[in-house]
């Protein structure tokens, strides 16, 4: 790779040159995400690589690394890790006792959460925006599921699988993946279900509303009012769209498949809220109400019987006229 300059993050004028990788001398052990929570200068300069389409993808000794998010492909080794356009997933088939050749076959597409607090500003890319989320949920799913696991690449920690200034086309790019999966595995699209948790919900109830296929979003983030008041916690102020209802329910307006389950929780009560102003004519919307549940993490963790259900339900239904 070409020599990069460093820059120091407190004491040069740092002028984007349209590189493909560009490298910041933080000063500490601390990586240019976690010092941006701390500093408002560096916060700006992070902002402003976001805007350039650069993404965080190491650390090492006091030094932060970024890319061009066009060009990270570079950066992959692992093997099962599939690109189309500037998306990746990964695609896991039914194996032994999963496969029923005498049923059709079958599609999950999973959208991924957050990190966990300990991996939440990791300067890793797959930390940040491919963790697995459910890992082996297809033993406790219906036979001959497949898994189409997409990764948010894009920004800080993704930027909830929406459209973003310094990626316009990343909707469009998402659909035509999840079409092509479906395409090449010859799968009806009444035996596709879009499914995720927080970022993840925001992600599966959106395309769905878009491509009129079945879904369950747990949680999700429609609006990022609350977050982008605690100081841009997704590093996503002014890079995308704050609401998302609205674009929802025009899309869900076109759609004639109802099945679009959404969990919440009145104990959350900013995301509920939000939930509330869906169309209820074109989705259903299952309120937990349990004490285990004071924070948004915690409505995922509460309610994976009924998640599971609903899956098994909407995999099923057509089948067996639920």
């Amino acid at each position: 790779m070409e020599d990069t300059k460093i820059y120091n993050l407190f004491s040069e004028n740092i002028k984007f040159n349209n590189q493909k990788r560009i490298l910041f001398d933080t000063g500490s052990g601390l990586n240019i995400i976690q010092m941006a929570r701390k500093d408002e200068k560096v916060y700006k300069v992070y902002k402003s690589l976001l805007e350039n389409d650069y993404i965080h993808y190491f650390h090492e000794k006091h030094i932060s690394k970024l890319y061009k998010r066009e060009y990270v492909h570079e950066l992959f080794q692992r093997k099962d890790l599939i690109k189309e356009n500037g998306v990746f997933y990964t695609l896991d088939k039914p194996v032994g006792r999963k496969v029923n050749q005498s049923a059709p076959k079958r599609l999950l597409v999973l959208f991924t959460c957050m990190p966990d607090n300990k991996k939440f500003d990791s300067y890793l890319m797959p930390n940040r925006m491919f963790p697995k989320f459910f890992d082996g949920i297809e033993k406790n799913l219906v036979k001959n599921v497949y898994t189409m696991r997409i990764m948010d690449l894009n920004c800080s920690h993704g930027s909830h699988y929406v459209n973003t200034t310094n990626y316009q086309s990343y909707e469009k790019d998402i659909q035509n993946a999840i079409l092509k999966v479906i395409s090449d595995l010859a799968i009806r699209k009444e035996n596709v279900v879009l499914y995720g948790a927080s970022k993840g919900g925001t992600g599966s109830l959106y395309h769905s509303s878009v491509l009129d296929l079945k879904s369950l979003a747990v949680d999700p983030i429609l609006h990022l009012g609350y977050y982008n008041s605690q100081s841009d916690f997704h590093f996503l102020k002014n890079l995308r769209k704050e609401d998302l209802t609205n674009d929802i329910n025009e899309n869900l307006n076109n759609c004639s498949n109802d099945q679009k389950y959404i969990i919440c929780s009145r104990h959350v009560k900013f995301n509920y809220e939000q939930a509330l102003k869906i169309n209820i004519d074109k989705t259903k919307m299952i309120d937990m109400v349990d004490d285990m549940i004071t924070a948004h993490p915690e409505v995922s963790r509460n309610s994976v019987p009924e998640q599971l259900m609903i899956l098994n339900m909407l995999f099923s239904s057509d089948e067996y006229n639920l």
